[in-house]
């Protein structure tokens, strides 16, 4: 990432703070940039193996509840 990009994300950062954004919103937001797929992967390669597998744990328990 370069200074301009860096600037720019800093800016925009700064804003979605300001308007206290949510999950929802923020997922619609990385899905509308086209970025979800590299952001999962992103942050499954850097989670710790603990933290990978309460997410999992997680899943399992809300697709259960919806059964």
């Amino acid at each position: 990432m370069d200074n301009n990009q860096k600037s720019s994300a800093d800016h925009i950062i700064e804003h979605l703070n300001a308007i206290d954004i949510d999950g929802e919103t923020m997922e619609y937001i990385v899905s509308g940039t086209f970025m979800r797929e590299q952001l999962l992967k992103q942050l499954m390669m850097s989670a710790s193996s603990s933290e990978i597998n309460n997410i999992m744990d997680e899943r399992k328990d809300f697709h259960n509840s919806k059964n």
